[in-house]
C-alpha cells in the first residue's frame, strides 16, 4: 500500500511522541489500521484523512478526548475529522 509523504511526515510527528518502548507496536498498529481502513474504503493509497482515521481508532478512549488539541499542534482541525470521534 502507497503513502503519501504528508501522511508519512504525520505517521513520524505522531511517533516522535509516542514513548520509545512502545513506539514501534504504535507503527505497527497505525500502518496495518490506516491500510486496512484504506482497503474498506476502495483506495491504494493511505491519505492523512486515513491515518487520521486510524489514529483515533487505536488511541485509548481514556486519552483520545487529548486528540484534537495534538491535532491542532499538527496543524490540523479536528473538525476536519469529526466523523471519527462519533
Amino acid at each position: 500500500m502507497n503513502w503519501n509523504d504528508a501522511t508519512e511526515d504525520l505517521l513520524n510527528n505522531i511517533l516522535a511522541r509516542t514513548p520509545r518502548p512502545v513506539r514501534d507496536q504504535t507503527e505497527a498498529q497505525l500502518r496495518q489500521t490506516a491500510e486496512a481502513l484504506a482497503e474498506e474504503q476502495g483506495l491504494n493509497r493511505v491519505g492523512l484523512n486515513t491515518l487520521v482515521g486510524a489514529w483515533v481508532r487505536t488511541t485509548p478512549e481514556t486519552v483520545r478526548p487529548d486528540l484534537p488539541r495534538q491535532m491542532e499542534q499538527f496543524g490540523l482541525d479536528p473538525a476536519d475529522y469529526r466523523e471519527y470521534f462519533e
